[in-house]
């Protein structure tokens, strides 16, 4: 593997336990692992004869952000869900798109996905799948991201919440297929994918699926993903088929909570299911985006404040593109903000918070706190090169602070994955970025066709030809 200096970086800011930031430094890379990181003139002297040489003046170092939650088959949905609640989402639209999306219409999305993800600064993401996620799996691989992946697993299918007949499953049905995916992809891409198993959404996966997954994933020492309590009609829907249960008591009794499950959203916890969270060490993605867009009442009632008081390991997702609409990070954390403006409270999320939210909470929430989420010596060299010359970025006096409040992710200039340049001067290296987004385009409009899904692709206002 070609070895790696970064030379003349203005700022590194390393994300470490001390949470340093270096002046005047570089950043060598070895076997995709971090070698060294220091003062400039010590590390470029050493490392002179790497086979990648970069010049980073003017630039900020900075750890890959994290992307704990995103669906990458929604990708070509994109539009689809602006202004109606989820149910109407997720059954009217979600499913009878993903439904009539074919094996390559999966890869051509996930494509698209990772193109806007890493133009953007995202180097790991996790997704808790839909179908044909092999062909996730091989966009990942191609393109050269760091990405958590899962089959969609759900066996309830309830009269009023329809689900395609060509989708549905078992519980029997539904392990085997987890399973399969686990076993078959697990450490794929040179170690770059991590197979999980996906109890998809919370009131459509029974008990005997709860159960029979949590064992599958500490058998294979991996984790599981699930949303849970998204919004009002979440909770409710779940009491409904549960009995009265909420959601998280529900998952206590059926044996999943523990530090390998992750939940999703998570707006609507109770004071008794933050405290389950907290004593099994259950990880929090926190998708304000998304949130926001689905009027799911993030903002209103989220106790994200109280979870991280409380040592609850809260990342960042941006959910889908359907619903967030966007999948740059630093946008999505810039949105936690509004829990200032609802508590009252400017002390609230300070960006050194919104960036540890983006790095090494993200790295912890996808079980990959030994390998990713800081620079420092040993660790996948997965970090990007920011620009510290646009506009947005001038003056400059506290580089968390024009990173997170002040910039976006097009600042991102070179992105950096396992040790692989991926991006150089905003250019993806791996695909023809041209290429993908033009058939990504083709592929969404035959699948809304296909779909019948038409309808929700128009505009208020009309179309004229002139």
């Amino acid at each position: 593997m070609p070895s790696i200096l970064v030379k003349n970086a203005k700022f590194a800011i390393t994300m470490d336990e001390k949470r340093r930031i270096l002046r005047d430094c570089a950043v060598a890379v070895r076997d995709g692992k971090i070698a060294a990181i220091g003062k400039n003139e010590k590390i470029e002297k050493e490392y002179s004869s790497a086979d990648t040489v970069i010049d980073a003046s003017k630039m900020m170092v900075c750890p890959g952000l994290i992307n704990a939650h995103c669906h990458t088959t929604q990708q070509l949905a994109k539009g689809l869900a602006d202004n109606v609640f989820l149910p109407t989402w997720i059954h009217d639209r979600l499913y009878p798109f993903e439904a009539n999306q074919k094996p390559e219409e999966v890869y051509l999305s996930a494509l698209a996905c990772f193109v806007e993800a890493i133009k953007t600064g995202t180097t790991y993401l996790a997704d808790p799948g839909g179908y044909h996620m092999e062909r996730v799996v091989n966009a990942a691989e191609e393109i050269g991201i760091r990405a958590v992946l899962a089959r969609s697993l759900v066996d309830i299918h309830a009269s009023g919440r329809p689900i395609p007949e060509s989708i549905r499953e078992g519980a029997d049905e539904a392990l085997r297929a987890g399973e399969d995916f686990v076993k078959k992809y697990n450490g794929a891409a040179n170690g770059r994918v991590h197979a999980w198993f996906s109890l998809r959404t919370e009131r459509m996966v029974s008990n005997e699926l709860c159960s029979g997954v949590k064992k599958l994933a500490d058998k294979y020492h991996v984790g599981i993903e699930s949303h849970v309590s998204s919004n009002l009609d979440s909770v409710n829907r779940h009491k409904e088929v549960f009995r009265g249960k909420t959601p998280i008591k529900r998952y206590e009794e059926a044996g999943v909570l523990g530090p390998n499950l992750l939940i999703v959203h998570a707006n609507w916890l109770t004071d008794e299911e933050i405290e389950l969270v907290k004593n099994f060490d259950v990880k929090v993605v926190h998708c304000p985006t998304a949130g926001a867009a689905g009027g799911y009442g993030t903002f209103k009632v989220g106790k994200f404040v109280e979870m991280m008081e409380k040592g609850i390991t809260v990342s960042l997702g941006h959910d889908s593109a359907a619903e967030s609409n966007f999948i740059d990070m630093i946008r999505v954390a810039q949105m936690v903000g509004a829990h200032r403006d609802v508590r009252l409270d400017a002390t609230l999320f300070p960006p050194e918070t919104l960036l540890e939210m983006l790095t090494v909470n993200g790295s912890k929430a996808l079980l990959s706190e030994a390998e990713v989420g800081s620079l420092q010596v040993g660790k996948k060299a997965d970090f990007v090169l920011f620009d510290l010359e646009r506009p947005e970025m001038i003056p400059l006096h506290n580089p968390v602070s024009n990173l997170i409040h002040s910039g976006s992710g097009e600042a991102a200039n070179t992105v950096i994955i396992d040790g692989k340049v991926v991006m150089q001067n905003r250019k993806i290296e791996t695909v023809n970025e041209t290429e993908v987004l033009n058939k990504a385009q083709k592929a969404a409009e035959e699948i809304v066709d296909r779909a019948g899904l038409n309808a929700y692709t128009m505009p208020a206002w009309k179309y004229y030809d002139s």
